[in-house]
């Protein structure tokens, strides 16, 4: 995703005047534990002779090694990777010509928590935390995460692969690396679908000071080219009415309120594609993502109408007559971008 903040340094911990901590050591009187002793008869008596050294926290900062020199589960040769052989043939493809290829976690609606059908970085690289950005580039292949991962992710990316420890001192973020290993005005591909509005712009303005230029690619995403036959289904369990006694407010009060607010910014139209959005919207639940009560969805609001993108297989008769009486048209969710593109073309 978009690059990752610079770390923080770590020093020693501080102790203050009220620890009594004198020199490197605090000396306990032998009669604390004599007294102890007293109410619990079990403990060891032989703490009573010797006296007991508490170290105060005086040791140097901890400094992390780069993850090159840690690979506690790779071998030495690299094994040819396949799924990176494959996505790197892609790159020479007539209309992509691409040096780079970055592989975000999130899916289509900047979820956390996604469908397996959209892990598309944990298929590419193996590494299944919930967090990560890879970067793949015609020679090198790369994966950000977090401190909560740094273990995990040695132990399942192979030796094609670089760690990067993101928030370790000296550790790149995905532009700056970039930046230093592509020759100048090399071409970086995304698919925009799964990058916000700001993280892209954030990217281009970054990858620009090496003069690259950001390439959008989303009919196919390169990832599910290779994945193919063996990338798991969309889910398509029903979708369930949330009844308004939990609701508490129905559907065309809230699409009310949303569209008066449309006309208070001169805005004719709204597009929505957060999942716990469209769920609160239109009180409906599903159950697409573990954990969530969540379906996969886009919904546009216009001043007079609403339309709902979603797989109709997951549409129950409950459901579709609750959507037909809020004024909410249905529509296959693979056709948002012609409808978005179609709004733009009548400058909403």
């Amino acid at each position: 995703m978009h690059s990752i903040s610079s770390p923080a340094v770590m020093h020693p911990l501080s102790l203050s005047a009220s620890s009594r901590f004198l020199s490197h050591k605090l000396l306990i009187p032998s009669s604390f534990f004599s007294n102890f002793k007293t109410t619990h008869q079990g403990f060891h008596t032989n703490f009573t002779k010797v006296p007991t050294l508490i170290r105060n926290c005086t040791s140097p900062p901890v400094s992390a090694k780069p993850s090159s020199q840690i690979r506690w589960n790779r071998t030495k040769k690299s094994e040819p990777d396949k799924k990176l052989q494959a996505l790197r043939e892609l790159f020479s493809r007539p209309g992509i010509g691409i040096d780079a290829y970055i592989i975000p976690s999130q899916d289509a609606h900047q979820s956390e928590f996604i469908a397996e059908c959209y892990m598309r970085r944990a298929y590419i690289s193996g590494f299944t935390g919930s967090a990560g950005t890879v970067v793949v580039t015609k020679e090198k292949a790369a994966l950000w995460t977090d401190g909560r991962y740094f273990l995990q992710a040695e132990k399942q990316l192979n030796s094609n692969w670089i760690l990067m420890r993101a928030g370790n001192p000296g550790v790149p973020t995905t532009s700056e690396w970039l930046n230093d290993v592509l020759a100048p005005g090399a071409k970086v591909g995304v698919d925009p679908f799964l990058f916000s509005f700001d993280a892209a712009e954030e990217l281009k303005e970054a990858i620009a000071k090496k003069n690259h230029k950001l390439v959008y690619l989303y009919n196919p995403n390169l990832v599910d080219e290779i994945w193919k036959g063996s990338r798991p289904m969309p889910p398509n369990k029903p979708i369930r009415v949330h009844e308004l006694k939990y609701a508490g407010v129905d559907v065309a009060s809230k699409l009310s309120f949303l569209r008066s607010e449309l006309l208070d910014t001169c805005s004719s139209a709204i597009i929505v594609s957060m999942l716990d959005e469209i769920a609160w919207l239109l009180n409906l639940r599903g159950s697409d993502v573990p954990h969530s009560p969540v379906m996969y969805a886009y919904l546009i609001v216009e001043v007079d109408g609403a339309k709902l993108f979603v797989d109709n297989s997951k549409v129950t008769p409950e459901v579709l007559n609750h959507l037909e009486n809020a004024g909410v048209e249905l529509k296959p969710y693979d056709t948002i971008l012609s409808e978005v593109e179609s709004l733009a073309a009548k400058g909403c």
